[in-house]
């Protein structure tokens, strides 16, 4: 989830928790908060890989969540640890930005340090200005309702529950549909698209090959797409019913022989969910993950490019079209469930 929406989402505990008013230094407070476990941007400065290894690992750990409460509240000045309700509000914020990036379908190794295997549970696209707004809306509203702010906050929190429900009756229908045009799968997957809830991506895995297509149970709701640019909205713009659905084959890399002994794949089978080859040839092979992957598959992101003309071969993650990583000597985190 994005930067913003954590702050929000502690602003709003912030004040749907507290029976009486709070000062708004500790709003503010609650709000930095509830995004700070995004530190471990920090990790970037090491390198790329040491970032996408670790970034959402121990500080969005369920586990570690008791012993960085305990160590924000440490260093609280004397007179805000004298609030007792202020220890159940940090914890409260980092559950939040926790829970918040769990929903979303990049992973989050809620485990850790004693599992790298990243959770999710696939309800909203890793930004979703709807939800963010249901909990903005009422902050605004704030200023003008001074009496009501505890209720206001505690409206947000249901609306954005009740939005939830939304996301999660649709995943599921998804989740049926995809297995109804594939009951021979070993496993099938929904994924939340941008724009609106009602937009999904569908994976069904083969022994040798990943399938996808895409539904959309409301095409005439536009949702949030006015907001971007045309260019971006029409990467993702499909209008498909279930008798209409095109499903796309992919060979799944499992399936490719001896790929394992490849630079860089071991680091990219940890880190993708669905990685499917795009190109084998004597030069080049070409990996893409799913998740990442627009309709027309123009979208270049965290895909895996091994250069096999090359002595010794080379391994790169390219991030962006502009910007690749060097995974050639990248190793897959020791540690899994």
């Amino acid at each position: 989830m994005d930067p913003i929406t954590h702050g929000l989402s502690g602003a709003i505990l912030a004040r749907a928790i507290p029976r009486h008013p709070i000062p708004h230094r500790y709003i503010w407070l609650l709000a930095a908060v509830a995004m700070l476990p995004d530190i471990d941007y920090v990790m970037k400065f090491v390198s790329d890989t040491t970032y996408l290894r670790h970034h959402r690992g121990i500080t969005h750990s369920f586990l570690m969540l008791p012993m960085w409460t305990w160590l924000l509240y440490s260093l609280l000045p004397k007179q805000k640890i004298s609030k007792p309700l202020m220890p159940w509000l940090l914890g409260s914020a980092l559950m939040a930005h926790i829970f918040l990036d769990l929903i979303t379908s990049f992973g989050t190794m809620t485990l850790a340090p004693f599992s790298d295997s990243r959770a999710t549970l696939d309800l909203l696209f890793i930004l979703d200005p709807i939800f963010s707004a249901l909990l903005l809306l009422p902050l605004i509203l704030m200023p003008l309702l001074k009496k009501h702010g505890r209720t206001l906050g505690i409206t947000s929190l249901l609306l954005v529950t009740a939005y939830l429900a939304t996301t999660f009756t649709f995943h599921g229908k998804s989740v049926e549909l995809a297995r109804q045009h594939h009951p021979a799968a070993e496993h099938v997957h929904a994924l939340p698209m941008p724009f609106t809830p009602f937009s999904w991506m569908m994976v069904a895995s083969y022994p040798a090959t990943e399938v996808r297509g895409f539904i959309d149970f409301m095409p005439e709701f536009h949702g949030t797409a006015p907001l971007f640019p045309d260019a971006l909205v029409q990467q993702f713009a499909y209008d498909r019913s279930a008798k209409e659905i095109i499903w796309q084959t992919f060979p799944a890399i499992r399936s490719i022989p001896d790929i394992d002994q490849l630079p860089g794949v071991a680091f990219y089978r940890w880190f993708a969910r669905f990685p499917v080859l795009l190109k084998k040839n004597n030069e080049v092979i070409e990996l893409a993950d799913l998740r990442f992957e627009t309709k027309d598959m123009k979208r270049e992101a965290f895909r895996l490019r091994i250069e096999l003309g090359k002595k010794p071969q080379q391994a790169w993650l390219m991030w962006r079209k502009d910007r690749r990583i060097d995974l050639t000597d990248a190793k897959a985190p020791p540690t899994s469930w």
